[in-house]
């Protein structure tokens, strides 16, 4: 290939890159200026800008290197420089895709959440209707469980505060009540050790720590415990939300 042209073809790829993402962005930079609602979701536009500015620091980098050689005498060094610089080129574009907003935000988002939270996605008016509920079939200790407290230890960084959640049921009961809340509120990354043992929020009726063990096998000892159908009625309201 002759050097000019490729040295065109490369610099085409850069130079679309960036009309690319200056067509994509200027809509947000007019609206701005004109105090419009700019439509702007962090949660997409931050990731797909660090992809971006890899991708073009990697075509930038390796572009002047690849310049340096020739393409008559290609060298090991220059062809894993074209490689990284295609590497860039395609790190850049894939931001644009579907799956990159549909299956790659949602994945690293979900790594990247707190191993020390439940990571719960329920509003407060959720959890503290749910507070009521519990309350008034007398399964939580009120004495020993505010409402700041059910609200902390749900929803906090473990380690960020003292709150405990002191549930007035047996085993088989406390057991069902993790089933039915998980049930419910679908969304978290809460597992049936971290919400018994690991975090150490959640408290038996005399104030110890439930017995994991004897939580895990619970269902095989006691199939429906004694509070599953107060259990039912509690988070009736919350199926399907």
């Amino acid at each position: 290939m002759n050097d000019s042209i490729s040295k065109y073809l490369l610099l085409l790829c850069i130079a679309y890159a960036y009309i690319r993402l200056f067509v994509n962005y200027i809509g947000f930079f007019i609206r701005y200026m004109f105090n419009e609602r700019v439509g702007w979701d962090k949660y997409i536009e931050r990731p797909r800008l660090v992809f971006y500015g890899i991708g073009l620091l990697l075509m930038h980098t390796t572009y002047f290197k690849i310049m340096k050689g020739s393409w008559e005498s290609l060298s090991v060094y220059s062809i894993l420089n074209l490689v990284v610089f295609v590497q860039g080129f395609v790190f850049s574009q894939i931001t644009w895709s579907k799956m990159f907003k549909g299956v790659f935000i949602p994945s690293i988002k979900k790594k990247l959440r707190s191993s020390k939270n439940f990571n719960i996605s329920a509003s407060k008016s959720h959890l503290d209707r749910l507070y009521d509920e519990l309350v008034r079939y007398e399964m939580l200790r009120l004495e020993q469980t505010t409402r700041e407290d059910f609200l902390n230890a749900l929803t906090n960084n473990w380690n960020a505060h003292e709150s405990k959640i002191h549930l007035n049921l047996d085993s088989p009961s406390a057991r069902e009540f993790y089933e039915f809340f998980t049930t419910s509120f679908p969304n978290n990354s809460m597992t049936l050790k971290d919400f018994f043992e690991t975090s150490n929020v959640i408290r038996r009726p005399d104030g110890r720590p439930y017995n994991y063990s004897t939580i895990k096998n619970a269902p095989i000892r006691t199939p429906v415990s004694k509070r599953n159908g107060d259990l039912q009625v509690v988070f009736s309201s919350f199926q399907n939300q």
